[in-house]
């Protein structure tokens, strides 16, 4: 009886361990991203700070992502309550292109991604400044129109909005290039690029006003 009664103790004993142990991990896994969230905001403010500083620039919380729907999009915490209308363009916190605002509630807003396939965006590209226009293809891929043979691009170089539509400022970068081609009977350069935000990640983002 003694025996079966020490089996039983320790048993309750393990059970009692193991509930604190997942209340111990969950604590410690709540600090932890609290710590990558504190860090994320320092990363923002420092952002704000440093970059686009003749720029009005709103932070804004990604609260739900839509990227299987027929347009790619997602949710920011901010709306017209906050002073945001419609074709404001949206940054990350490196400042990479995430798209613009296309739907606008009274604190939330709907933000077509760059991924989307309907997106287009003016940009520039090279040391003569060639003008063109990306455009998404699938995932985190897109293509470059209107590059023009002459322009002297390489793989890695960055592509930058142009700053000709009213929508985005210039010099906001958008992707880079992974592969160009040029065919002797095209005029244009076939430029395949990457895109530079992690759809996939975005949690934080700036909407410039």
């Amino acid at each position: 009886k003694i025996w079966y009664k020490d089996i039983l103790l320790i048993k309750e004993e393990n059970e009692f361990l193991s509930k604190k142990n997942v209340q111990l991990s969950l604590l410690n896994s709540k600090l932890i991203n609290y710590e990558i969230e504190n860090k994320r905001l320092r990363d923002m403010l420092n952002f704000k700070n440093e970059s686009f500083k003749h720029l009005s620039l709103l932070p804004a919380k990604v609260v739900n992502s839509n990227l299987s729907s027929s347009i790619e999009s997602v949710i920011i915490n901010v709306g017209s309550e906050d002073g945001i209308s419609s074709n404001l363009s949206v940054v990350d916190y490196n400042g990479y292109l995430v798209g613009k605002i296309i739907d606008i509630g009274k604190r939330n807003s709907k933000v077509q991604l760059i991924s989307d396939n309907n997106y287009s965006v003016s940009i520039k590209i090279g040391q003569n400044i060639s003008i063109g226009q990306f455009k998404s293809t699938y995932g985190n891929l897109g293509i470059l129109e209107g590059i023009i043979k002459t322009s002297d691009i390489s793989v890695d170089d960055i592509v930058y909005t142009s700053g000709i539509s009213a929508i985005y400022p210039s010099d906001i970068p958008v992707a880079k290039i992974i592969n160009n081609n040029k065919k002797k009977n095209k005029l244009f350069q076939d430029v395949a690029v990457e895109i530079l935000t992690d759809i996939n990640r975005l949690y934080y983002v700036f909407v410039i006003q």
